[in-house]
Parts: C-alpha cells; structure tokens; sequence
C-alpha cells in the first residue's frame, strides 16, 4: 500500500500538500512551536523522522533521567498553549532557592545563594519531566485544528522557490509551505539543508545524569558546585531537587572521569556523588537508569534564510551548567510567532529578519553566560582559581547583586 500511494504521489495523481508553516522536528520545541501557530490560525505540518514515543506512566517515584528546569518565562509559554495546567503536579518540583559553589568551598553554606523570596519572585525555575512535557503536548497536538504531524517521515529534498518552500519526502510526498522551520536538534539535517554554518566548540567533556533517593529533605534547594578533580580536570555538579526525597543529578566531568561514573556500580556510585556534594543530603541511593550526553556549544551563524528559520538547539546548544537550553528554543518559539503575527505570508524576509534581531541579544547573553563561566572553571592557574572564588563569595555577601541575577535569568 505503501508503495502504491508513494507511486500516486511521484505520477502527480495526488497533489502536494499545502501549508503555512512546515516544522522539521516533533520535540518539545518544534511540537510547542507548531501548537502555538495553528492556534494563532495557521495550517501547520510537523515533519519527524522518529515514531511517536511511547510515553506510558513510570511507575510511582520513579522520574525520568531527562529534566528541564523550567523558567518562569517558559512556564507561560506553556499555559499560553493551555498545557501548563496539564502537567501532573505530583511529577513537578518549584525551585525556590540555589546555592552555587566555587571549587574551594569548605563547607555547604559557601559560595553565592540565589533566592526567590529575597529576589521578590514566586520561584527561581520548575523542575519538569521531558515525559511529562512530552505527554501534555503529545495529547494537545492530536486534538488541535489545524495542525497535522507526520512520522516517521524521511525528507529528500527542500528546495525555496519565490512562492513556498518545497519540501520532497523520500515516499514521494511532496509538502508546500510558506515557511520552514528547522526544530530538529543540535544535529540539525534542516540547517544544513538550508545552507547555516555553525560554530562549535568542544568542551571534551560528558555530562553523566542520574536520581537519587536522599536521606534528608532538599526543602526545593539546587545546588551546583564547580570542581577542581584529583585528576587536575574541571568539571560542575549539579543536583536539582524532584518531588520527595529525590534530586536529579547531572555532573558535567571530563571524558576519563565520565566514562569511570558510568561504570560504577550503583552503591559506588551514590557514595562518590553524595561525598562529591558535602554529603549535604545525607545518604544517597541511585534509582533508575543513568545516561551521558557530549557536551559542546553550538551556534547557528544565522536564524533565518529564504522561506526558513531556525528555533531550538536547531540554533543553539549550551552548556548545561545555567539550565538555559529548553527556555532558550521557548524563547525562540515566542519570538518568531510574535514576528509572524502580522505576517500574511510567513516567509517573508522582514518578518524572518525581525525575529533574527529579536533573538540576538538573548541568545548572545546566555552563550557569554554559560561558555564564560565553563571556561572560567576550567582554567587551572592557581591565581584565576582563587580569584573567582573570591568573586563567587562576594557576590554572595551582597544581595543586591545575586537579585540582579535572579531577575535578569527568569526575564521573559
């Protein structure tokens, strides 16, 4: 059957399919993304080369191993969609203060503490399952008018033509837009189907994820230490509190330290990184699965061309240390839709020139952010090492300063 339709398709017996807007890429970016235009009244194809997920309920107290933390300004991105309200609120965690240590912190209450209430805002950030995520705008996107997903698809070809962008899938299928978006990942075939050059930098490090049970309560504290390893390598570590007893725990290390954390024995495992954290929590005990994702930072030299643009880690990837990456591709999602708002066609190359500067300072402060501190940390001169954790502790001791960074991270 498949065949035969694919046959249909390449004879021109069934014509192409037209749209608004085409985005390459079913995650949580491109699928938001799409929501968000056929509910502003454009006919949306989704393109994706996988299977819908299955995403069947983990059993109680257990948690996904990939978690976001979700910024204010993300969180109304979402209700705008009407999904926010949709998450199950025994799987989400509020975040209401973090406490960031230097690499020559003696003892937990070192190094710089951020504060919601002190900084007049209701919580730093959200702590969410990518399941439950997933899950809401899995179940939107099924009943949304307007709006078609398509996988798994493969794309051939997607050529700009002064009219639309034509997009030519591997069955024969042949999809026109007025714009293509490429939401699709760091590893992006749309970008560079659309000709974007990146600019990368490797930080040949891993980050290695995994829960933990705790002995003692987190009361919704973060917690991040830079470290100095045995080894002479830098490295950050991460623990982000889930509902209970629980963190998450992502710990940024060099590829030899990474490799030997993925192969450690559970009961190890939980002892290295309960001692590696001041054992602030007490006793940890690992639950679940482990994963490790490369780090690098990545980004598009450009946001747009000829009938296309780009949201996402399409765009952008960051280092993990600040958080930043999902509420960075929301951010891009908000800003296209609000320039395409008075677009009647949405490729047109204003209204694509107009998101690129839109994005450009935000995307520009949170790269500087992330990359100048991770390679700030990872410079092993004795006399740096002491004088960022100097400034680390003074801007600590002043709280003018951490709410400053409090209100300018959770801006929208």
């Amino acid at each position: 059957a498949a065949r035969l339709v694919s046959w249909f398709y390449r004879c021109g017996i069934l014509g192409p399919v037209n749209c608004d807007v085409a985005i390459i890429g079913a995650g949580l970016t491109g699928l938001s993304l799409g929501l968000a235009l056929s509910q502003a009244g454009r006919r949306v194809v989704v393109l994706d080369a996988r299977s819908a997920p299955a995403l069947e309920p983990l059993g109680e107290g257990v948690f996904d191993t990939r978690i976001y933390a979700i910024g204010p300004a993300s969180a109304r991105w979402l209700d705008g969609l009407r999904l926010w309200g949709a998450l199950d609120a025994a799987r989400i965690t509020p975040v209401y203060d973090m406490q960031i240590h230097g690499d020559a912190a003696a003892s937990p209450a070192q190094g710089l503490a951020l504060s919601a209430y002190r900084s007049g805002v209701g919580e730093l950030c959200t702590i969410v399952e990518e399941r439950e995520v997933a899950r809401v705008l899995g179940a939107a996107a099924g009943f949304a008018v307007g709006l078609e997903v398509l996988r798994p698809v493969r794309i051939a070809s997607m050529v700009p033509t002064p009219e639309a962008m034509r997009i030519t899938l591997t069955d024969g299928r042949v999809v026109h837009a007025g714009l293509a978006i490429g939401a699709d990942g760091g590893r992006s075939w749309a970008r560079g189907a659309a000709g974007i050059e990146t600019d990368v930098f490797d930080y040949h490090q891993t980050a290695v994820v995994a829960n933990f049970n705790c002995e003692k309560p987190h009361y919704n504290l973060a917690s991040q230490w830079f470290r100095t390893e045995a080894d002479g390598s830098s490295g950050v570590l991460a623990w982000l509190p889930l509902p209970g007893r629980r963190i998450s725990m992502v710990w940024s290390a060099g590829t030899a330290l990474a490799g030997e954390l993925m192969a450690m024995p559970a009961t190890a495992l939980a002892e290295r990184v309960a001692a590696a954290g001041m054992n602030s929590l007490g006793f940890l005990a690992q639950t679940g699965t482990r994963a490790a994702y490369p780090l690098i930072n990545q980004r598009a030299r450009r946001l747009s061309g000829a009938r296309f643009a780009l949201v996402g880690d399409a765009a952008h990837v960051l280092h993990p240390l600040a958080g930043q990456g999902l509420n960075l591709g929301f951010g891009d999602c908000a800003g296209l839709c609000a320039a395409l708002a008075g677009a009647r066609d949405c490729g047109d190359h204003t209204a694509l020139r107009a998101y690129e500067r839109a994005r450009k300072a935000a995307l520009a402060e949170m790269h500087a952010l992330t990359h100048g501190m991770a390679r700030l940390f990872a410079l092993d001169n004795p006399a740096a090492r002491a004088l960022r954790n100097i400034g680390l502790n003074l801007v600590g001791r002043l709280p003018v300063l951490s709410q400053m960074i409090v209100r300018g991270a959770i801006r929208g």
